[in-house]
């Protein structure tokens, strides 16, 4: 299989837009890149999102779940990003079938007018993210709400999906990689992280499954993932959503920051927020140490099956130390 690069996403992406009636040489810009091209198009006085998906992330069935999330979502008036069907009615097309690069999946969404994302993974690790506690005091509530919409809606998962469960976070079947396949962490910081690991197989096993705790969440709540728009805050990008405890949705939004002078203000914004609309119980509590390790060590999974990516090697460099921060935390709580 042949790696689609920019040209070839633009192309497919091109190859997409007539299924939505969208002349395709309509100009396309690149918003963002990681796992998948996401193009912004304007078309007939619309702003629209071409999301060009990476081969073989998602099955039809795993992406078709995710705008059924995403509709439900909205069905209980949470503000989430609107897809637009095609003109056959599906929820997502098919192009590239005869291309080099094989066929791709391309979903249509409104763009989203707004004002910025909120900060940048960037500036939340390094300390620099100018941001008030009080954008995660609303951060707090949307994400309380989505977790309420979510219950209220009854949705459940259609498709088969990479759960965020005991075994997605703890092995053998890490959700995003193995993360003790870095050759990287070695030594003292390995036994560590190991002896960390089995900590948290031993909390997240007794935390236990419970409804008000676990159900379908987001998954990918990273700075880039919220919008700020007239509206207030808005989540986007439900591409990773599968079962998960609440308080990994909370940990994600919290995880880039932990090196963020103002981190204690942060997290003690968001969770009151939060409870506010959802109280924890003290076993909540006491399980996120675990979950904020076991999210930390997502990246280090995602990063061993990335070698050579730009990102993948920031990762491998700059959360190995944080990684094992956050073990030694949960072997000394």
């Amino acid at each position: 299989m042949i790696n689609v690069d920019l040209a070839a996403a633009e192309q497919l992406a091109a190859q997409a837009l007539p299924h939505y009636g969208i002349d395709p040489e309509t100009p396309l810009t690149l918003l963002k890149y990681r796992e998948n091209f996401v193009f912004s198009a304007h078309a007939a006085g619309v702003d629209y999102v071409v999301r060009v998906h990476r081969r073989g992330y998602h099955s039809d069935a795993e992406l078709a779940s995710e705008v059924e999330f995403v509709e439900a979502l909205r069905s209980q008036g949470v503000a989430v990003p609107q897809f637009i069907r095609a003109l056959d009615e599906r929820i997502f097309c098919i192009v590239g079938e005869t291309s080099p690069y094989g066929p791709h999946q391309v979903d249509l969404q409104l763009l989203l007018v707004n004002h910025g994302n909120f900060g940048s993974e960037a500036t939340a690790f390094d300390g620099t993210a100018q941001l008030p506690p009080s954008d995660f005091a609303e951060l707090g509530t949307l994400l309380a709400r989505v977790h309420d919409a979510t219950e209220r809606s009854g949705y459940i998962v259609s498709a088969q999906r990479l759960d965020w469960d005991h075994g997605g976070l703890t092995g053998p079947t890490w959700t995003w990689g193995d993360p003790l396949r870095l050759p990287e962490l070695t030594g003292a910081d390995r036994a560590t992280v190991e002896a960390a690991i089995a900590r948290m197989r031993a909390t997240l096993a007794d935390y236990g499954a419970h409804p008000l705790r676990y159900g379908p969440i987001h998954a990918d709540l990273t700075p880039e993932n919220v919008l700020r728009t007239h509206a207030g805050l808005v989540v986007i990008d439900f591409d990773d959503f599968a079962h998960g405890w609440h308080l990994f949705d909370l940990a994600t939004a919290l995880n880039f920051f932990i090196p963020h002078p103002r981190y204690e203000e942060y997290r003690v914004a968001l969770f009151d927020a939060y409870e506010a609309i959802r109280p924890f119980e003290a076993r909540d509590h006491a399980a996120y140490p675990a979950i904020v390790f076991a999210r930390a060590l997502t990246y280090l999974g995602w990063a061993a099956d990335r070698r050579g990516d730009d990102t993948a090697e920031f990762v491998v460099e700059e959360f190995i130390p944080r990684v094992v921060q956050l073990a030694h935390a949960l072997l000394a709580a």
